[in-house]
């Protein structure tokens, strides 16, 4: 019996220890929204985070380079984000959550391309709302 109550407490901190790591609450803060414009240097679509670097030209003429997550290329896919529009070297504006930990990392919130166009995930509850009203996704503003 104690070998199971110690197995038991040891899978519930290992779970604990897993969703920490994928949480973007956990690793991101809600309240410090940023927005960078620059480069983008790099853009991967992949699971279980795409991610992209954005090049930024800081007021004394150095360039950062901004490492920012992004939703899984699955959940993007599906949600009906035009991922394809996003092109590596176009000039993007970008509004992010900074990393609660980690300097110039961020979690997108939205993309603004060099046209004009803003690309966004609305979310897995918009999502799940549009499928059942039968309407098309409609994501709020972010904010900036």
């Amino acid at each position: 019996m104690k070998i199971l109550k110690m197995a038991l407490l040891l899978l519930a901190l290992s779970v604990q220890s897993v969703m920490a790591h994928h949480s973007v609450a956990a690793n991101f803060d809600r309240d410090s929204i940023v927005e960078v414009r620059g480069t983008l240097a790099e853009f991967i679509l992949r699971n279980p985070h795409t991610h992209f670097e954005v090049d930024v030209t800081e007021e004394d003429g150095t360039v950062s380079r901004w490492l920012i997550e992004w939703g899984t290329k699955n959940d993007l896919i599906r949600r009906g984000v035009e991922v394809d529009k996003i092109k590596v070297g176009e000039e993007v504006t970008v509004t992010m959550m900074l990393s609660r930990t980690l300097e110039r990392v961020g979690y997108a919130r939205s993309l603004i391309l060099s046209d004009g166009t803003t690309i966004q995930d609305c979310g897995f509850s918009a999502y799940r709302n549009a499928l059942q009203s039968g309407e098309e996704v409609k994501c709020e503003p972010p904010e900036r």
